[in-house]
C-alpha cells in the first residue's frame, strides 16, 4: 500500500514539472513575437530612409529617397505673356513602379487652385497639415494611361495641395503607384512625413 502511494506521488511530481516547462516555453515564444515585428518594421524604415538627397524648394525641404530618379528638373511652363504658370520636377521609382511630380503654382494661380479644392464640396478630399501648412488630398483610380490605353493593372493617384509658407503659391504633389502596392505607399507616406518648412 505504501509503495502504491509513493508511486502516485512520484507520477504527480513528474507531471507538474512537465507542465511548468511547457508553460515556460510558450511564454518565451510569446515574448519573442513583438520584438520580431519591431525588427521587421525597423528594416522597412531603414530601407525607406536611405535617401540620396535633401532639396529645398518653394519654402519646403524634401528628403528624396535614394531610388527616386529625376526625369524632369524645374521645367517651367509659361502663358502667352511669358509669365510662369508652373514649375515641375518629376521622379520615377522603378523598384516600386511609381512616379511622383512636384508641381509649383506661383502667386495667385496657386491660391485659386487651392480655393477650388477647398470650397468644392462635390470633390471627396481630406484636409490636414503638412510642415505646419494647410493641405488637401484627393485620390482617384486610374485604369487608362495618358493616351487612353487600358493599363495592365490599375494605379492609384494621390494628389496633395499644400500652401507655401509665405502663401505666395501652391505646391501640388502628384503620386501614381500600383494599386495595393504596400511598399510604394509606405515610401510615399514617409516622404510626406519628412517634408519640413525652410527656416
Amino acid at each position: 500500500m505504501k509503495a502504491l502511494i509513493i508511486l502516485i506521488l512520484i507520477l504527480s511530481l513528474n507531471n507538474s514539472c512537465g507542465n511548468t516547462k511547457t508553460a515556460g516555453k510558450q511564454e518565451t515564444v510569446q515574448n519573442q513575437s513583438p520584438s520580431s515585428v519591431v525588427s521587421k518594421k525597423n528594416d522597412t524604415d531603414k530601407k525607406i530612409n536611405e535617401s540620396g538627397q535633401n532639396i529645398k524648394k518653394y519654402g519646403f525641404q524634401f528628403n528624396i529617397p535614394k531610388n527616386w530618379q529625376a526625369q524632369v528638373t524645374d521645367f517651367k511652363s509659361t502663358d502667352l505673356q511669358g509669365q510662369i504658370k508652373t514649375i515641375e520636377t518629376d521622379y520615377t521609382d522603378k523598384e516600386n513602379q511609381s512616379r511622383i511630380k512636384l508641381v509649383y503654382h506661383p502667386d495667385k494661380a496657386g491660391m485659386t487652385l487651392y480655393n477650388y479644392y477647398n470650397e468644392n464640396k462635390s470633390i471627396k478630399s481630406k484636409h490636414f497639415n503638412i510642415a505646419g501648412q494647410p493641405a488637401i488630398m484627393t485620390d482617384e483610380q486610374l485604369t487608362r494611361d495618358g493616351k487612353g490605353h487600358i493599363l495592365p493593372k490599375p494605379f492609384i493617384r494621390h494628389k496633395i495641395y499644400i500652401l507655401s509658407p509665405n502663401h505666395e503659391g501652391l505646391l501640388e504633389i502628384v503620386y501614381d503607384l500600383p494599386k495595393n502596392n504596400i511598399q510604394a505607399k509606405e515610401v510615399f507616406d514617409y516622404f510626406i512625413q519628412k517634408i519640413q518648412p525652410v527656416k
